[in-house]
């Protein structure tokens, strides 16, 4: 039987629309093989799909950040103990580490700072900070583990009965001569035994001064250990122009990114075993 010629229905979904149609003329809708001229379009199915792939594509591309965001949240916390130990030496509080980012209040001339000058509310200032700190316990494979000396001051915690070694936390050390040094300083109002303190206390200016190098070396190897390498630029202060100093100052009031004090403080007197010392 001869193959019909009468009739070949084109599938629209092929041709994309009915525009395929608009350029033929009425003969060539029903025998397409006499346009045997016009070029053929290949069928694409990944064309009638891109709508599909695209949303698709999206949706992945969603869940996967949402993924990674969870991970991200729940990891920085949990491995920053874990971190620490490539930028700092071990230590027990490494749990009550948190970084937060500040800036500096630290003007050219310093009037309204509750930790400078002299006086009962100076001094109850400096207390919480540096003062009314107690000593920790760490136990024996701690002591190992940070490399103390085997004779280290044994003590039994009064809370849990265990023994271990009496330690302190350097950073309430370290307050603690920023503190002397400020006494010393105002040394006619701390000098006087009614006071009490360090400097009141001393016995005689070389005890006394020998207490204030031992606290300007601390501070001064913590300095250039910690080494921070923050920028602070310089320019005029209108406050200062107003006093009749003119010039440009260093601009002090820069950012930084701090461990939180408080989340240490609170660490540290959560787990004191001792609370009076000396040093």
């Amino acid at each position: 039987m001869p193959k019909s010629k009468t009739y070949r229905p084109v599938p629209i979904d092929e041709e994309g629309s009915l525009e395929f149609y608009q350029d033929k003329n009425p003969s060539q809708w029903l025998h397409p093989e006499l346009d045997r001229e016009a070029p053929r379009k290949k069928p694409s199915r990944l064309k009638n799909h891109w709508a599909w792939l695209a949303h698709a594509v999206l949706l992945s591309a969603s869940v996967t950040f949402f993924a990674l965001s969870l991970c991200m949240k729940n990891t920085t916390s949990a491995s920053l103990p874990d971190f620490l130990p490539q930028i700092a030496t071990y230590s027990p509080l490494f749990p009550a580490v948190a970084y937060e980012p500040q800036k500096f209040k630290l003007g050219p001339i310093v009037k309204d700072s509750p930790y400078t000058g002299y006086g009962p509310k100076v001094d109850k200032a400096w207390d919480y900070i540096a003062n009314d700190i107690g000593d920790i316990m760490i136990t024996e494979e701690e002591r190992q583990k940070l490399g103390l000396s085997p004779d280290s001051l044994k003590i039994q915690d009064p809370r849990t009965g265990e023994w271990g070694y009496r330690a302190g936390v350097e950073v309430f050390h370290q307050l603690h001569c920023l503190n002397l040094l400020r006494q010393a300083v105002y040394r006619d109002y701390y000098g006087r035994k009614e006071v009490g303190g360090d400097v009141g206390d001393a016995d005689g200016v070389e005890d006394l001064m020998g207490h204030v190098d031992h606290c300007i070396e601390a501070i001064r190897q913590n300095l250039m250990c910690q080494s921070d390498v923050s920028v602070f630029t310089f320019k005029t202060f209108p406050e200062l122009a107003d006093e009749g100093i003119e010039g440009e100052w260093p601009d002090f009031e820069i950012n930084h990114m701090c461990r939180n004090y408080e989340a240490v403080r609170r660490w540290n007197n959560d787990h004191v075993a001792a609370w009076d010392h000396n040093v």
